[in-house]
C-alpha cells in the first residue's frame, strides 16, 4: 500500500465527506490556519484518510489545528498503517492526534493524554434551566434584568467587530492572550463561523462559535471586557447562544476543552457532560 498525498480542496472534501460532515475534516478549516511555514495535506491509504497540518520547520504534524478534533477516518483497520506511513513518508518527528475516539494503534510507540470537553444537550429550555448550577441561575437572573442585547454577525462585519473588542480588551488587560488578528479575519470567511455579541450599548462580551457538525455548535473563542465580567454579560451570552441553538435545531452546544479545573467547572455549571478527548503523540 502506497501513501497518497492530496492537497486540492475538491478531492480532499470528496474523500472525507464520505465518512464525516464535521468541519474539522474539511479542506477549508485547515486552509484558515495555513502559514508560510505550515502546509496541509490529506494522507490517503486505500480507504483510510488522515488530514494533517505540517510545521515544515519542526517537522511536526497535527491532525487538526487549534480547537478542533481529528484523526483517521474511513477504514479503522488501516489507522495504524496510515499513521506509520505518514510519519515515514513525510519525514516527521512527531504526529499529534486530537481525537474524540480511542484509537487502536497498539503496535506504535505513543504517549496518551486524556482531556475533557463539556457538551450541553440542547433538548428544551426548561430541562436546561433545571440542570444549571445555582451560580449560573443567580447570575443569569441578574443579567436578564439588565436590558442587554444579543446579536450575531457573520463574515467581514462579524470579524471586524470581534477584532475591535479584542483590541479594547488588550488595552484593559495587558496580560490577555489571543490569536493573531489575521486568523479571525480568515475565520470570518467560513460560512460555519458565527460571531456573537452581547452588552448594553456597545459590545462588552463576544464569542466565536463554529458549526462544527450538522448537529453541534462549538464555542471556539471568547472575550469579555471588565464591564462584562461585572454585569455577568458572559453568562447572558452563553444562554443566548443556547436559545439560538435550540431555535436553529442544533442538538449539542460544545463548550470546548480546558486543562484548568476552574474553567472546566464553570463549563460544567451549564449542565453539560464531560466528553473525553484523546491526545496521542506518535
Amino acid at each position: 500500500m502506497k501513501l497518497e498525498k492530496i492537497k486540492d480542496a475538491e478531492n480532499w472534501n470528496h474523500f472525507t465527506g464520505e465518512f464525516t460532515k464535521s468541519l474539522f475534516y474539511k479542506f477549508e478549516w485547515y486552509d484558515v490556519f495555513k502559514t508560510l511555514w505550515k502546509t496541509n495535506l490529506l494522507a490517503r491509504l486505500e480507504n483510510c484518510f488522515l488530514p494533517l497540518q505540517l510545521n515544515t520547520i519542526t517537522r511536526t504534524a497535527y491532525s487538526g489545528p487549534w480547537g478542533s478534533y481529528g484523526g483517521p477516518v474511513g477504514d479503522k483497520n488501516l489507522a495504524e498503517a496510515v499513521l506509520k506511513q505518514a510519519k515515514r513518508a513525510l519525514f516527521l518527528r512527531k504526529i499529534f492526534i486530537y481525537s474524540e475516539k480511542e484509537l487502536n494503534i497498539s503496535n506504535l510507540n505513543f504517549s496518551l493524554e486524556k482531556n475533557y470537553s463539556v457538551v450541553v444537550t440542547l433538548d428544551d429550555v426548561e430541562s436546561i434551566k433545571k440542570r444549571l448550577h445555582e451560580n449560573r441561575k443567580r447570575n443569569l437572573k441578574k443579567a436578564l434584568e439588565g436590558n442587554l442585547y444579543f446579536e450575531i454577525a457573520r463574515g467581514e462585519e462579524g470579524a471586524r467587530r470581534y477584532i475591535k473588542l479584542l483590541g479594547r480588551v488588550l488595552k484593559e488587560r495587558k496580560g490577555y492572550k489571543f490569536h493573531e488578528i489575521s486568523l479571525f479575519k480568515k475565520l470570518g470567511k467560513l460560512k460555519e463561523a458565527f460571531f456573537c455579541f452581547a452588552g448594553k450599548e456597545k459590545d462588552e462580551s463576544a464569542a466565536l462559535i463554529i458549526e462544527s457538525d450538522t448537529d453541534t455548535i462549538l464555542y471556539w473563542h471568547g472575550v469579555n471586557s471588565k464591564e462584562a465580567l461585572q454585569l455577568h454579560i458572559g453568562d447572558f451570552l452563553h444562554w443566548s447562544i443556547i436559545e439560538w441553538g435550540l431555535k436553529r435545531g442544533f442538538k449539542f452546544y460544545n463548550l470546548g476543552t480546558s486543562p484548568h479545573g476552574e474553567l472546566l467547572n464553570y463549563k460544567l455549571s451549564w449542565g453539560g457532560e464531560r466528553k473525553i478527548i484523546y491526545t496521542y503523540v506518535i
